[in-house]
């Protein structure tokens, strides 16, 4: 019985739209899986040192982003274009860290 509540709260989060569903978690994982693989190895090179392998990670997040969160894997692109073709003073560039922090919520909200 104790079961049931959480079995309860997952399948409103499917109605609601606020879980992803079977099809986007198997979606994102193919889509992904290169990403998922290049994490893994990054990890395995650098043991105990997670912040070597981060620009890779933030690469698989927005990959399952784009299938699971497409507004804000969207967001954190235009941020990371605009870091890339920014050319002014550097105290300048843009912090993409905001937008992020919203796509991981996102992905941690929709259970990917």
């Amino acid at each position: 019985r104790a079961r049931l509540p959480g079995r309860v709260s997952v399948m409103l989060g499917y109605l609601l739209g606020r879980r992803a569903t079977k099809e986007q978690r198997v979606s994102s994982e193919r889509k992904c899986a290169t990403r998922t693989s290049a994490v893994k190895q990054c990890l395995a090179a650098n043991p105990g040192d997670a912040r070597a392998c981060d620009a890779f990670g933030q690469d698989l997040d927005l990959c399952k982003g784009r299938v699971v969160c497409p507004d804000a894997a969207a967001a954190f692109s235009r941020c990371t274009h605009l870091v890339i073709n920014h050319t002014g003073i550097k105290a300048e560039t843009p912090d993409c860290s905001r937008a992020l922090r919203k796509l991981r919520r996102c992905l941690k909200g929709k259970g990917v």
